[in-house]
């Protein structure tokens, strides 16, 4: 069971580690459309799509990458308060929360991706991409990587090594 995973959370950093760099080509796209339009008088029609594209594609397939590492944005007055057996308690609830929600997420997505994939629905600008087939599917594809590495969590989580005893504080 640590084999598999191990490899889903090597896969979830692999591709976590590798959209971080769609940032940066944002970045270079938008630089060159802010000097093709303010310099040049010549604004391109593709930029606005591909950088929402690109964007939307790193944030979709970074969630996994981000529950491995433990470094979502969190609101952690509760969390911090608490110690032992009870942090251990307030965890499982947040992991089988985030569990259920992101499976329903991916649940709500199949539909509107399969569709959209059938008749490779597209944007309507005057770019006209497939932007709408290729974001819901990677929102799908993304919501069932974050769903995966929560099971792996929760079932690191559950480890016999990782329940306090009753008295004992968490080592944070």
């Amino acid at each position: 069971m640590k084999r598999l995973f191990h490899a889903v959370d090597r896969m979830n950093q692999f591709v976590g580690l590798s959209v971080a760099h769609f940032y940066m080509i944002c970045a270079v796209i938008t630089v060159y459309e802010v000097v093709r339009r303010y310099f040049f008088n010549a604004p391109t029609q593709w930029a606005f799509e591909v950088v929402m594209v690109v964007c939307a594609s790193a944030w979709a397939l970074s969630g996994g990458y981000i529950t491995m590492r433990r470094a979502h944005i969190s609101i952690t007055v509760i969390h911090e308060k608490v110690r032992g057996r009870a942090r251990w308690w307030l965890d499982l609830f947040i992991l089988l929360v985030s569990l259920a929600a992101m499976w329903i997420f991916a649940y709500a997505l199949w539909h509107p991706m399969v569709d959209a994939l059938g008749a490779i629905e597209r944007s309507g600008t005057s770019f006209n991409s497939p932007e709408p087939a290729i974001l819901k599917t990677l929102l799908f594809v993304g919501a069932v990587l974050y769903g995966i590495q929560l099971i792996v969590n929760l079932s690191k989580h559950l480890g016999a090594e990782n329940v306090p005893s009753r008295d004992e504080p968490s080592g944070d």
